[in-house]
Formats: C-alpha cells, sequence, structure tokens
C-alpha cells in the first residue's frame, strides 16, 4: 500500500481483492487499475474521477510523478 499527502488530506493505492489496485480517499475507493504506477498517474495527471482532487490541475506543483516516490507503508 502507499500513500501521499496531497492538499486535500491523505490519498492510499492498495490492491484490491481482484488483484487490481485501488485509489482511496476517504476510505472511499475512487477508481480502480491494473497496476500502482497507473494509479499515480492518474494522480499526477489529475484524471482521477474526484473533484477535490482533479479541480487542483495547474495549482499544485509540488507531488509525486512516479510511484517510488509515494510512501511505501
Amino acid at each position: 500500500m502507499w500513500k501521499y499527502e496531497s492538499p486535500i488530506g491523505l490519498l492510499y493505492i492498495k490492491e484490491l481483492k481482484n488483484k487490481r489496485y485501488g485509489l482511496f480517499y476517504n476510505e472511499i475507493l475512487i477508481e480502480s487499475s491494473a497496476s500502482p504506477q497507473a494509479e499515480a498517474d492518474n494522480v499526477y495527471m489529475h484524471c482521477t474521477g474526484l473533484f477535490e482532487w482533479d479541480s487542483l490541475d495547474g495549482t499544485v506543483f509540488d507531488l509525486p510523478n512516479d510511484l517510488s516516490e509515494w510512501e511505501n507503508i
């Protein structure tokens, strides 16, 4: 599991029971992908489907651009 302390709060990426990886915010599954890197890419590109995050596109500059920059917990 990985976490990113974003300006809107904690975002988590964790493996789901179906072997996909989900992006979570406030304990709610926002979306899932085949890889955790795909989820990290969506966060970086502000295309998660989470309005609170996606609407910050162009205003957040210190964010991880790769899964290796997320905290692995």
